[in-house]
């Protein structure tokens, strides 16, 4: 075994540990949160510190995030370019399901005030992009290729259940991760969203390791990503998350790349991202 892969190995399994032990006491403090996404949000910023943090002198971390494509000039501008581009591709997406008739808009009043709602779609999209790009792009594509780092970057988009879990329950529980392990495989049971969801999402690593080499610089990606989740967690206030009319394997579910439109999306992006 290589020693870049048994470092890899060895960090995940750090990673591993720290959420079993830390999810069921962060469940306790989001008692209205699904645990299965407080599992994964731990999962997924245990690996990041895992793998990103790394023993050495302070003087050498500028090296490092350099190495992780952090450190390029024009940051700023290429993450806004990046999150332009995403909620661009998003908002067109919806706009083609909107007249093909796949998405109806949601009745007023709605749940959450307009700014306060703008503000947390803002912060998820920023956090997303930032921890997934640092992990998949910046360390697994180093470790893995661009292949296995966008197959891997797809499947675990498949950990959650296929429609919602509970929340945590009072008291902690530190087996509470291994209970709610049939939560975290639910989706892999949906023909449709393994099928054409893996495939748009694999294109979609694939485009993003792209601009990563292109550029030398995560941050073109990281703001693709965060204008692609920006959008997506915006408009399920507005929109109906329910395909209707030719169904859902052309429209996609709440998600929208589960479907045959968005799959289309992320393959021209690809193509894109290959022109010079």
């Amino acid at each position: 075994m290589s020693a870049p892969l048994a470092d890899l190995l060895r960090r995940s399994g750090g990673a591993f540990v720290a959420t079993f032990l830390l999810a069921p006491l962060i469940g306790l403090l989001l008692p209205a949160t699904p645990f299965h996404r407080v599992t994964t949000r731990v999962f997924l910023v245990a690996l990041v510190v895992a793998f990103v943090v790394r023993r050495g002198p302070v003087a050498g971390w500028p090296a490092r995030l350099a190495a992780l494509g952090l450190r390029p000039p024009r940051r700023l501008r290429r993450f806004a370019l990046g999150a332009a581009t995403g909620v661009v591709l998003l908002a067109g997406l919806l706009f083609a399901s909107w007249l093909l008739g796949g998405r109806e808009p949601l009745p007023g009043p709605y749940r959450i005030p307009f700014l306060k709602h703008i503000l947390g779609s803002i912060v998820a999209g920023v956090a997303v992009g930032f921890l997934e790009e640092i992990l998949c792009r910046g360390y697994l594509k180093e470790v893995l290729g661009g292949v296995a780092s966008a197959a891997l970057y797809s499947i675990a988009h498949f950990l959650r259940p296929a429609v919602t879990s509970e929340p945590a329950p009072a008291g902690y529980d530190p087996l509470l991760v291994f209970r709610r392990l049939p939560d975290l495989v639910g989706a892999f049971g949906d023909a449709r969203a393994v099928l054409l969801g893996f495939a748009s999402l694999f294109l979609f690593g694939l485009a993003l390791n792209r601009l990563r080499e292109r550029t030398g610089s995560l941050y073109l990606g990281i703001g693709l990503h965060a204008g692609l989740v920006f959008a997506l967690d915006f408009y399920r206030r507005f929109l109906s998350s329910v395909a209707v009319g030719a169904g859902p394997w052309i429209f996609g579910g709440p998600r929208l790349h589960d479907g045959l439109l968005g799959t289309l999306l992320m393959a021209a992006l690809l193509y894109r991202s290959q022109a010079r």
